[in-house]
């Protein structure tokens, strides 16, 4: 089973800000979005959730085309990048709702919590907390699902290295017991480490889509690191327009 988004576009007014981008995601597979400021990574994100109505394109699961809120809602799980819990209500209270509806075994949830160090600030509320630790909270809600498709919008960008070593590994685990992840980082450094596919946005267009080594290949850097490649890569493109 599939995630295909087929030519989406995106407008905001007059410009558009995303035109004609196309991707699979296949179960087990962490598809990272990268590009510069600008490039159209969180339009992208939110076209797929629904968030945003596209101008054009198409969106199917399995074959079957997803239009409404209600179908992308049994398909997707997501953190988007400036949501936050309610200020008022506690930590523990937002975690047993993530368990309630999450529909994963008790075990997985816990799981998921420890690994994010959640346990301490069971009884902390929400407005209490710092944005890192909001931001595990929010992780936590959008990895704790039985829905096949785990849509993230800079979810890396709060954490200090060693806390970074733990999300990485958290959705490596979440990816390799089946869950498709859909995820925009910034630093491509960070990328590099969780990617099995990099689809590379400029002004809203897909420069480029696949393994870091398809990318290398490209881009005629072979072991480069992905920073060197997105650049080589940018440079192309704008020399070529």
């Amino acid at each position: 089973m599939s995630l295909d988004v087929q030519r989406l576009t995106m407008t905001r007014g007059r410009r558009r800000v995303v035109e004609d981008v196309s991707l699979t995601l296949s179960p087990g597979e962490i598809l990272v979005v990268v590009g510069a400021n600008g490039a159209g990574k969180t339009t992208l994100l939110d076209g797929v959730l629904g968030f945003v109505r596209p101008t054009g394109g198409r969106i199917t699961w399995n074959g079957a085309a997803v239009r409404t809120l209600g179908e992308r809602a049994r398909i997707l799980s997501c953190m988007p990048d400036d949501a936050d819990p309610p200020a008022e209500v506690t930590v523990e209270a937002l975690l047993a709702f993530a368990r309630r509806f999450g529909g994963v075994a008790p075990e997985v949830a816990s799981g998921i919590e420890e690994r994010l160090g959640l346990a301490k600030l069971r009884k902390a509320r929400a407005g209490e907390l710092s944005r890192g630790e909001r931001r595990r909270i929010q992780l936590h809600a959008a990895l704790c699902t039985s829905r096949p498709v785990i849509v993230l919008d800079e979810p890396l960008g709060t954490f200090d290295p060693l806390q970074l070593l733990g999300i990485l590994d958290l959705l490596r685990e979440r990816a390799a017991a089946g869950a498709s992840l859909l995820l925009s980082v910034h630093q491509m450094a960070d990328a590099e480490k969780i990617a099995s596919r990099i689809l590379i946005l400029d002004e809203g267009r897909a420069l480029a889509i696949g393994t870091l080594d398809e990318l290398r290949e490209r881009a005629g850097a072979p072991g480069a690191s992905l920073e060197t490649v997105f650049l080589e890569l940018l440079r192309r493109a704008r020399a070529a327009a």
